[in-house]
């Protein structure tokens, strides 16, 4: 059982206690599984440690190594577990909660003392939560309890975006807020990426252009990179050798690279002799919004990364060879070819041509993506700020 329900009754009963103070001048911050350091929590709490010293901002991480190593990273935070008693009181005792996935504890009516303000993590091209037609109806009974009840605001990027996040999550339409999202801070910084991936990967060949390869997860089924039946091992490394192309592929959290992948229509190939192909795994860089500013073209199928890189005006490729029965299964809030600006070829010969196209500025889609980053981004700039400032005014508001 997961201990968020487990701990269900006691943080009932502290929630409910008159001694429990509230701390309007404390902020929690969760992400994935309460294990992460990632996703739009972290850069806000990265935000409000550097840039508000009179906010106490609190980390939820329920893995030990990994809160040791944040404390000692962040000594004016606190890094909390709430797996513990203590933990949870500390959570409770916070007057404002941003999360990007689940929630710090569970309880029901929680929004009623705190302000529970649900960053999300990307943009939602794919049918999530009660908008997805196959869940089943238990699903749909506590979700409403443990998570809709208890958002004070659910924050997007644009108003078109409104009726979707809306449905998603089971609010009114006034609580879903244009805020942006916080980890897009840091695609507007101009940063080298030799000198960044060479940080990780210190013994890379010379190259010119960054590729950051980036597909979805597929439920108990293998992703295949490269999906081409005409590819060839030999030719795809001679070709990134002549172009001096780097391709960096991160995958999915829930996708074992050993286990959960092929390449094209054989099994996984080995990569220690493709030495312009490697892996960016959550070793290398534990949110991929570290690194998502220095790639110069992104490949991705149905992920919502595509629509963070708009933001940076540069091309992307699309390769949703599985497109009919990913799509029938999960569902899209949006037309997809539509809504995704870039080429899809379906062999190999051809994905070589267009990237090297799109690398060399040969772009055709320029117009279709500024009007997608138009259509999904109304904030095109830092948001970490105003995200805070709007928190504060709040909060005096509700003091007068």
């Amino acid at each position: 059982m997961d201990n968020r329900l487990k701990n269900l009754p006691y943080v009932q009963w502290q929630d409910r206690s008159p001694a429990l103070g509230i701390r309007q001048d404390q902020w929690v911050f969760s992400s994935t599984e309460n294990r992460h350091f990632d996703s739009n929590s972290r850069y806000l709490f990265l935000y409000v440690y550097e840039n508000l010293p009179d906010i106490t901002p609190v980390y939820v991480m329920n893995d030990p190594k990994r809160r040791k190593e944040l404390q000692r990273a962040y000594p004016r935070a606190k890094i909390i577990d709430t797996d513990t008693r203590a933990g949870i009181r500390t959570a409770l005792e916070s007057g404002v909660w941003f999360t990007s996935a689940g929630l710090p504890v569970y309880g029901v009516g929680l929004a009623k003392r705190r302000l529970v303000i649900n960053l999300w993590h990307g943009v939602p091209l794919k049918k999530i939560n009660l908008a997805e037609e196959k869940k089943r109806l238990l699903y749909r009974i506590y979700f409403p309890l443990l998570f809709s009840k208890n958002y004070t605001w659910v924050v997007t990027t644009s108003p078109h975006l409104i009726p979707v996040m809306r449905a998603s999550f089971g609010i009114r339409r006034e609580q879903v807020k244009v805020w942006g999202q916080p980890r897009n801070d840091n695609l507007f910084r101009s940063r080298d990426a030799g000198e960044v991936l060479r940080s990780i990967y210190p013994d890379l060949p010379e190259f010119e252009k960054a590729v950051l390869y980036a597909p979805t997860h597929r439920e108990g089924k293998k992703v295949r990179l490269f999906p081409f039946g005409d590819l060839n091992k030999e030719e795809l490394a001679g070709f990134l050798e002549r172009e001096k192309i780097m391709i960096c592929i991160r995958m999915h959290s829930y996708t074992d690279p050993l286990e959960g992948v092929s390449w094209g229509q054989e099994d996984l190939m080995d990569l220690a002799d493709l030495s312009r192909i490697v892996w960016l795994d959550e070793e290398r860089a534990e949110d991929v919004m570290e690194v998502l500013d220095i790639f110069d073209l992104l490949i991705t199928d149905y992920s919502s990364i595509y629509i963070d890189f708009l933001l940076t005006g540069r091309p992307m490729l699309f390769l949703p060879y599985d497109e009919r029965g990913y799509l029938e299964g999960r569902g899209l809030n949006f037309p997809y070819d539509k809504v995704t600006p870039g080429p899809k070829p379906k062999t190999f010969q051809d994905f070589c041509v267009q990237m090297k196209k799109l690398l060399a500025g040969e772009d055709r889609y320029v117009k279709r993506r500024e009007r997608a980053g138009q259509y999904f981004n109304e904030i095109d700039g830092p948001c970490c700020g105003k995200i805070c400032a709007w928190v504060q005014d709040y909060l005096r508001d509700m003091v007068l």
